[in-house]
């Protein structure tokens, strides 16, 4: 068989095609990742609070982030059901699941700016919050807390609070949380009660 020139490798229509498609599924992931690092931190014992103002101004952009995440997860999640090994009932669960946790995940990406800010050009700062309840046990991740109003789900406590302090604080009682940060949110170091 005899040729004079042959094409190697894929044609440019293939590389498009497999490189947009690549970038589709790659970005999504990528926005779940960036949705999972604010948790991380609460996970490793870094108590992030965002600050009222951060959250009052941000609540509708954390929301529409939130939904659109959630109704793309459920996607990628029936893109990928074939190469997952398991049965049917628990492929049924987690694309069922798929759209809360996406939710979830996409509505913790605004808090990713205000986290890094207050790592890279935070400084000692105070802000104050109200708590919404102190008598709570907590859970195993969590325990001695104080719960506080108007802020999202798993970044609204502080752990390991002493029980005397507990005792003494009520709901609708302000607090100054004390660490590194500014005005966008702080990492828990010391509570302060205002008279």
């Amino acid at each position: 068989m005899a040729f004079d020139e042959v094409f190697v490798g894929d044609s440019k229509e293939q590389v498009k095609q497999w490189s947009l498609g690549k970038v589709i599924r790659i970005l999504p992931a990528i926005w779940l990742f960036l949705g999972a690092l604010p948790l991380s931190s609460a996970m490793i014992g870094y108590e992030f609070l965002p600050s009222i103002e951060w959250t009052a101004r941000n609540n509708i952009l954390g929301v529409i982030s939130g939904l659109v995440t959630a109704v793309s997860v459920p996607w990628l999640v029936l893109d990928g059901l074939n190469r997952v090994p398991g049965g049917e009932v628990k492929k049924f669960f987690g694309l069922l699941c798929s759209p809360l946790l996406g939710y979830f995940l996409g509505k913790n990406v605004i808090l990713l700016g205000p986290m890094l800010l207050a790592l890279i050009a935070g400084h000692q700062v105070e802000l104050p919050f109200t708590v919404q309840h102190a008598d709570r046990s907590g859970s195993r991740g969590c325990r001695s807390k104080i719960e506080f109003q108007e802020l999202p789900f798993l970044f609204n406590r502080i752990c390991g609070v002493p029980a005397d302090v507990r005792q003494v604080v009520g709901p609708g009682r302000r607090i100054i949380v004390i660490g590194r940060g500014n005005r966008f949110g702080v990492y828990a170091d010391k509570l302060r009660l205002i008279d």
